[in-house]
């Protein structure tokens, strides 16, 4: 049970540095969503949708893809009106 855990904070921290990483690389980011509830979102979704085996698998470059495709729609969305339904792996 610890290890499933560990997983999750692995991925938190993931996520959060991606979330923090193009934030600053793209201003509209950082003006317009809340960084926690970004993160809290995108990591709620993968967690819950996409198995940790393929989440560890998965490149960092891979990975930051994904997120930034979460972020941008969460951008044209809202973070109020949206699930992350569409996601790749959705």
């Amino acid at each position: 049970m610890q290890e499933v855990s560990e997983e999750r904070d692995v991925l938190l921290a993931r996520i959060t540095k991606i979330v923090e990483h193009l934030m600053q690389k793209d201003s509209s980011y950082q003006y317009h969503l809340d960084k926690d509830k970004a993160i809290q979102m995108i990591f709620k979704y993968y967690s819950e949708k996409v198995s940790m085996e393929e989440l560890k698998a998965m490149s960092d470059f891979r990975l930051t893809g994904f997120v930034e495709g979460d972020m941008t729609l969460l951008l044209i969305e809202g973070e109020d009106d949206i699930d992350l339904k569409a996601t790749p792996y959705g």
